[in-house]
């Protein structure tokens, strides 16, 4: 497996995603040849072999614009030459590659081997920058997923770009829904009633795909009518210093806070002590935070176009462009005790559906013709 973030390196959703899908597939009965961008840290297990090959953290939250993309495009060739190395010295069956990032490697591997490969689609350069991403990254994209012989899509919203944007064949393109870690511990006390200021909280990262800005505007209208209620802009991301010097100019200072980066044990405190989360993204191919805030019990409000939405039905739905909208849910979720009881409860019960263990049998599914084929 070529994935380019592994737990404890973690910038955003595709590390706790391929540690996830690596945990089902490992269920499932398979031996994993893991190579990430850096392995220090990473937990190993039965049947799991990780490998670093840059020596230094993966760069992170790239999003399709900014002179980091050079440095991007650099490291993603670095990690093929070295991927490949690797794929001499180990036996595999099937190259299964997570995005652009390791879609290179995997195409090299897969040429020098004759080895079937799986791209695992999680986002794509329309969801990082919209109608206007970088070139080169599409180019990357489309040679994928016209290459592999079985694409994965976390979505049917992302099943969908691929299929519109890329030209990919239907047939060869499959959604398998990402999914939370059930047994993970929560911090908070269900029956704490202690006091506190009423806590609503945006979690990821602070770029365009994202919308923290349409948060921002929400959370200004609610603290016309709540001006108690703390907003929390929890990620980092090119947005950040320019919605800062917004709220600073809102004089909003105190009421809207930004935390910058969070390990992922303070992103599980705060999505547990939440009273409300909010994912008002442009575009979102599935969207792993709000399973966790549901999870947490916490009443999640998610752009009705999200991938989660596939699976997460006890939420409430707003586009993401209508702050008004989102500042109604919001103030709804906090001032009826009653809708928020309900939304956590009916939340939490329908994470239990949903577990690794199940992606991995399904993958396991999509794999099996390509291992017929192969000997």
């Amino acid at each position: 497996m070529l994935g380019w973030e592994y737990p404890p390196h973690v910038t955003g959703g595709l590390a706790p995603a391929t540690a996830g899908i690596v945990r089902g597939l490992l269920a499932a009965g398979h031996e994993v040849q893991l190579i990430v961008a850096n392995a220090e840290g990473a937990a190993g297990a039965p049947h799991l072999t990780v490998h670093g090959v840059l020596g230094e953290p993966a760069p992170g939250g790239y999003e399709g614009v900014g002179d980091a993309l050079y440095g991007m495009f650099g490291a993603v060739e670095r990690y093929a030459v070295a991927a490949s190395a690797i794929a001499r010295t180990v036996r595999f069956d099937v190259i299964h590659a997570h995005d652009w990032l390791t879609a290179p490697a995997a195409m090299r591997i897969a040429a020098e081997h004759r080895t079937p490969w799986v791209l695992h689609v999680h986002a794509t350069e329309f969801d990082r920058a919209g109608e206007h991403g970088n070139e080169g990254v599409m180019a990357v994209e489309r040679a994928a997923v016209h290459s592999a012989s079985v694409v994965i899509a976390v979505s049917a919203y992302t099943r969908d770009i691929v299929i519109r944007r890329y030209g990919a064949d239907p047939s060869r393109v499959h959604v398998v829904h990402n999914s939370v870690d059930r047994e993970a511990p929560w911090l908070a006390d269900e029956d704490d009633d202690t006091p506190h200021r009423p806590m609503v909280l945006f979690l990821g990262r602070v770029t365009f795909q994202k919308g923290p800005d349409y948060f921002v505007e929400a959370a200004r209208l609610v603290l016309q009518h709540e001006p108690e209620v703390l907003f929390v802009v929890a990620g980092e991301g090119d947005m950040r210093g320019r919605l800062m010097q917004h709220v600073a100019g809102l004089e909003l200072g105190k009421s809207i806070l930004f935390t910058g980066f969070v390990s992922p044990d303070d992103a599980a405190r705060l999505l547990a002590s939440a009273d409300v989360f909010v994912m008002p993204s442009v575009s979102e191919p599935f969207g792993i935070a709000a399973l966790e805030a549901l999870r947490a019990g916490t009443p999640v409000i998610l752009d009705r176009g999200a991938g989660v939405t596939e699976v997460a039905r006890d939420v409430l739905l707003v586009d993401f462009w209508n702050v008004r909208q989102m500042a109604d849910r919001i103030l709804a979720a906090l001032t009826y005790p009653t809708l928020r009881r309900e939304l956590s409860a009916r939340g939490r019960a329908s994470v239990e559906k949903w577990s690794w263990e199940r992606a991995g049998a399904r993958i396991t599914e999509l794999y099996a013709p390509l291992l017929a084929g192969s000997r």
